[in-house]
């Protein structure tokens, strides 16, 4: 990052998780948060979810779109799920 002058790069740009979510506990989705951008030329598009239900149980759902061109188009997800258990 050395050399970069936008903010977006900088030390500002890395927050603690712990700090952001004492500011914003959680947020809500609306469909324009989860629209593709799919560009017209060779790219790759992250989604991430973090899912936590009241009984503690933790989801991560990662969809990754990647294209090559307007030949090639791949959907990879990617689910991780952690139920909770009283011990």
């Amino acid at each position: 990052m050395a050399g970069t002058q936008e903010p977006i790069y900088g030390p500002s740009a890395i927050k603690s998780v712990a700090v952001e979510a004492l500011e914003t506990p959680y947020t809500t989705i609306t469909t324009d948060d989860i629209k593709w951008e799919v560009q017209g030329a060779t790219n790759v598009e992250t989604q991430t979810f973090y899912i936590l239900t009241g009984d503690g149980t933790f989801a991560i759902l990662q969809l990754i779109y990647s294209s090559v061109g307007w030949v090639f188009w791949q959907l990879r997800a990617m689910c991780f799920v952690r139920i909770y258990q009283d011990s």
